[in-house]
This record gives C-alpha cells, sequence and structure tokens, in this order.
C-alpha cells in the first residue's frame, strides 16, 4: 500500500508538467532541438568512466545537454527534453524495475528535473549556477529516495540505507551534475543563442 502511494505522490511532478502542456507551444525548430540534444545525452551516458555495480556512475557530462535546453528555452521545452531523453535511454538501455514507484523515480524524473535548470532564467551567471546546481539536486535526491527505498539491501552491513545512497548517488550522479553546471556557466552561451537564433528566453515556460 506504501509503494502506490509513493508512486501517486512521485507522480505530481508529471501531473504538473501536463498540467503546463496546455500552455506549451511546440513548434518544428524546437522539436529538433529536442531530438538532437536527447540524443546527445545518450551518447554522452553511454561514455562511463566509472560504472556502479547496481547502475549509474559517472560518466562524459551527460547532464550537460538537457540543462543547457532548460536554459536557453525554459524550464517547459527542458522538461520535455528530459522526458524525451528518458524515453530513448529507456528503449536503448537495460532496465531494472522492482515498482512503479521505482520506475519514476529512476528512469523519467531525473532527467525530466535536469530541464528545470532555466527556472531563473539565464540573465546572469549567478543564476544560471543556482537553476542548474536546483536541477541536479532535485535528480540526485530522485535517486537517493529510490536507492535507500528499494535497494536498501545492497547497503553493507551496518551502514544506513540513506547513508549508502547518499554517498553512491552523489559521487557519480550529482558530481557529474554539478560539473556540467559548472561547464555552463564557463561556456559562451550568448554566443549559441546567437548561432541557434534564440532571440527571447521564455522565464515562464
Amino acid at each position: 500500500m506504501l509503494n502506490w502511494i509513493l508512486f501517486v505522490l512521485f507522480l505530481a511532478p508529471i501531473g504538473y508538467y501536463i498540467f503546463k502542456l496546455k500552455n506549451y507551444k511546440l513548434n518544428t525548430k524546437t522539436m529538433i532541438v529536442i531530438a538532437l540534444f536527447a540524443a546527445v545525452h545518450f551518447v554522452l551516458s553511454k561514455i562511463q568512466f566509472v560504472q556502479y555495480p547496481q547502475g549509474g556512475g559517472f560518466n562524459l557530462l551527460a547532464s550537460l545537454p538537457i540543462l543547457l535546453v532548460g536554459i536557453l528555452y525554459g524550464p517547459m521545452t527542458g522538461m520535455t527534453c528530459g522526458l524525451v531523453s528518458a524515453v530513448v535511454s529507456i528503449i536503448g538501455g537495460q532496465l531494472f524495475i522492482v515498482h512503479p514507484a521505482q520506475f519514476l523515480l529512476d528512469y523519467i524524473l531525473p532527467t525530466m528535473f535536469l530541464g528545470l535548470s532555466g527556472m531563473f532564467g539565464s540573465d546572469t551567471k549567478k543564476n544560471i549556477l543556482i537553476g542548474c546546481t536546483l536541477a541536479v539536486t532535485f535528480k540526485v535526491i530522485t535517486h537517493v529516495l529510490s536507492g535507500c527505498i528499494y535497494f536498501s539491501e545492497y547497503a553493507p552491513s551496518g551502514m544506513n540505507p540513506l547513508v549508502y545512497s547518499l554517498i553512491y548517488n552523489i559521487t557519480g550522479e550529482g558530481i557529474e551534475g554539478w560539473l556540467s553546471s559548472f561547464v555552463l556557466t564557463i561556456i559562451p552561451l550568448d554566443k549559441i543563442r546567437k548561432m541557434a537564433k534564440i532571440a527571447t528566453i521564455n522565464k515562464a515556460s
């Protein structure tokens, strides 16, 4: 019963996303950008420097493409790119599912949360860093919750499952995501915006 309550709870962010879709206009150019960056995310996620035994690890800045879309096009487009990336990863990867709630926590919500990177806009490097850092933190939280709720048996004897899940996910997904956030503060976003002919950034999207 508790698992299904958690499942409904974890559906809330997806419900919010669906609710916001009514005001979301998706044109051909944006669809191409989403598809391209979702593909780049998938490729980068396969370049792993460290592979952890229960999944995850440290890869080549796989969070960066989705974070970048969220910054350039706004949270709704970023979350859409995250959702598409999740679907691509599901199709092209091996899944380990113990419950629908765990499926949401490990395979759907993490990449969708990365798309929230533009929640504070991109007027300053400070706003970019804060937005990306929070987006990555939300992603890490979902993995930590999944680890301590559904995979607590993997924790070493005598170690608290929450502590184990924190260490497991922060040293992999967390470091990679926060490193991607830092990279976004030093790359020339204005030039990228001009090259992509992005006139404005929809902060409310």
